[in-house]
């Protein structure tokens, strides 16, 4: 792997072997490298330290935003929704009884409206044996079994 990283045919090969040579060769070269290195480290330090600042303003920003709503949500005045669901749900309850004691009046009603007009006495029942077509039928019926 290597030797196809650093081969002269490779372009980055070229670069790298050609940069290690400068270095190795020129001390002019080895100082602007260091003095790149330290100013790079430099900055990457800074950097570090500008993303702590940062992120320890944010913590404590949130920290008071979090107490703020706590203070301002004691402060307000949340209605109490079971009671409201409670009496919501007995009045359903009620206007269900009331309904169905309507109905069974209704049916009640209804069936004593029937009996009024129509006394039992009056319903005779039809004897189907009596029918000639019936009483042929059953004839028929029977010879075929004997």
């Amino acid at each position: 792997m290597f030797k196809k990283f650093f081969s002269l045919s490779n372009p980055l090969g070229l670069v790298i072997t050609s940069a290690t040579i400068i270095l190795a060769l020129s001390p002019e070269a080895r100082n602007g490298t260091r003095r790149l290195l330290v100013k790079g480290a430099g900055a990457a330090l800074a950097l570090g330290d500008q993303v702590k600042g940062l992120t320890t303003g944010m913590r404590m920003q949130l920290g008071t935003l979090v107490e703020e709503a706590k203070a301002e949500k004691e402060m307000m005045m949340i209605p109490d929704m079971s009671e409201a669901m409670k009496h919501g749900m007995e009045e359903g309850i009620d206007k269900t009884k009331q309904a169905a004691e309507k109905a069974k009046q209704s049916f009640a009603d209804l069936f004593k409206a029937e009996e009024q007009v129509t006394p039992p006495q009056q319903f005779e029942a039809y004897n189907v044996l009596n029918d000639q077509s019936v009483k042929q039928k059953l004839n028929e019926i029977e010879q075929q079994f004997h």
